[in-house]
């Protein structure tokens, strides 16, 4: 007697605009055109650039979502690179979690309603594979932020990181030809 266990993955959330889950965007100080809002601190210091310890792993294991998110949000969407947020660190990790929130999540997921009652949706995955891809884009999201809180807010180091992971790759390919 054979049977079939679907497993389910949800998050409770009231569907606000185009929200997919339930964090919340709040978008940097940048976006605001009042003068009071010039005042207010961001949340990446602008210092002179420090280079990371050679045992930090915020953003190196990240590769493949920081080319994602460079070829398929900011260089098609944005028209932008990395380097262009180097005077508004904060609006890069704006634009990531935005990514995440309107893309990442929404592609790896489903909305449901939760009861007829409540307004409340839940976001489920289907698979734990997608609950993973989740999981890991939200974790980019931290990285890229803790990146910048710890080199000095300066986003150049994305395109450089990927530059030479294309070079390496390159490398690695032409090398194995060779053998």
């Amino acid at each position: 007697m054979s049977s079939c266990l679907a497993r389910s993955f949800s998050t409770a959330r009231i569907t606000l605009s185009r929200a997919a889950s339930h964090r919340v965007l709040i978008p940097p100080t940048s976006h605001f055109n009042n003068s009071a809002s010039h005042s207010i601190a961001t949340n990446i210091p602008r210092h002179e650039y420090k280079q990371l310890p050679e045992n930090s792993n915020y953003i190196e294991k990240f590769y493949d979502e920081l080319r994602l998110f460079s070829t398929e949000f900011l260089a098609k969407q944005l028209n932008k690179s990395y380097t262009d947020f180097e005077n508004d660190p904060d609006e890069l990790v704006f634009q990531v979690e935005k990514f995440i929130e309107l893309q990442i999540i929404p592609k790896h997921s489903e909305l449901r309603e939760s009861s007829t009652v409540s307004p409340m949706q839940s976001v489920e995955c289907k698979t734990l594979s997608d609950q993973i891809v989740i999981q890991r884009y939200l974790d980019f999201a931290r990285g890229v932020k803790k990146t910048l809180m710890f080199n000095g807010g300066h986003t150049f180091i994305f395109d450089a990181m990927l530059q030479a992971k294309e070079v390496f790759d390159s490398f690695q390919t032409q090398k194995a030809m060779n053998k």
